[in-house]
């Protein structure tokens, strides 16, 4: 399946995907959509798991200086995410520094 997002800071190949906290995924790759300039980023999904394709897929990172991550929040749809499947609801990175400098700013 594959996700775009708004910013995908500090996401990588390799980052985990994980749902609760528990990993069923890892990203396979990350490139941009020369249409919409959207980063792109294809995530293999453990055939364990069967994710409801009404889930939000959010960048999340480990504390301050912790790598980033795929966060999957599951929806509450019958249908699931099979192959080729593109994530609708989406939700990019956000950069720590660029909240506390808005924080300072003001």
């Amino acid at each position: 399946m594959s996700a775009p997002f708004r910013k995908a800071d500090g996401l990588g190949v390799g980052a985990d995907v994980r749902v609760s906290g528990v990993k069923v995924g890892t990203v396979t790759s990350l490139g941009l959509d020369q249409n919409t300039y959207r980063a792109v980023a294809k995530l293999t999904i453990s055939d364990d798991y069967k994710i409801p394709e009404d889930s939000t897929v959010t960048i999340a990172t480990e504390g301050l200086l912790g790598g980033s991550f795929i966060s999957i929040d599951p929806g509450a749809s019958d249908f699931f995410f099979e192959n080729g499947s593109v994530a609708e609801f989406t939700q990019g990175s956000v950069s720590i520094l660029e909240l506390v400098g808005r924080a300072i700013a003001e």
